[in-house]
């Protein structure tokens, strides 16, 4: 008996293994079922020096360049109103008009023209200063006129007296 149970507990055993492999009932049924899996969530990946932002400035873009100002004329100026001559000594002035580069135009005309009273030197020049030479020649009174490029001028007066001469005294009774 003892054998016969022996197999028995064998077969018996053997049949609740593979019934339990097959997912059925009876051993044989069928093909086994596939397990059914349910995925674990990942955990989270630590951020890696490839994978770690860094924050950036980013340059302003290069626009268009801002144009640098000329500086506009701060009008015209000399550093005189008035030349007075009581001998044949040239005296000068000067002409200044501040951030002007341009032609300054050194005239006398009519109605006060130096023209026999005195001569002045240069014509013309550039800007922001210059000077003007006058010598006398007779006297008189004239007037000397410095123009810029855009109209602005100031005006120096010019007179020239004579201090030369001999005095007689014919006819004078002391």
């Amino acid at each position: 008996m003892f054998a016969h149970g022996t197999r028995t507990l064998a077969v018996a055993a053997l049949a609740g293994i593979v019934g339990c492999s097959g997912g059925g009932s009876s051993p044989g049924a069928g093909p086994p079922a596939a397990p059914t899996v349910t995925p674990l969530a990942a955990a989270p990946t630590p951020p890696t020096a490839a994978t770690t932002a860094t924050p950036t400035t980013t340059p302003a873009p290069a626009g268009p360049a801002t144009p640098t100002p000329t500086p506009a004329p701060q009008g015209l100026s000399a550093t005189t109103a008035s030349l007075s001559f009581t001998s044949s000594v040239a005296q000068a002035f000067q002409a200044t008009e501040a951030g002007y580069a341009g032609a300054l135009s050194v005239t006398s005309a009519a109605p006060t023209s130096c023209t026999g009273i005195a001569t002045y030197s240069p014509a013309t020049a550039n800007g922001p200063t210059t000077s003007i030479a006058v010598t006398p020649i007779a006297a008189g009174v004239c007037t000397i006129v410095v123009t810029d490029t855009s109209g602005q001028r100031v005006s120096v007066s010019i007179m020239v007296t004579t201090t030369t001469g001999t005095i007689s005294s014919v006819g004078r009774s002391i």
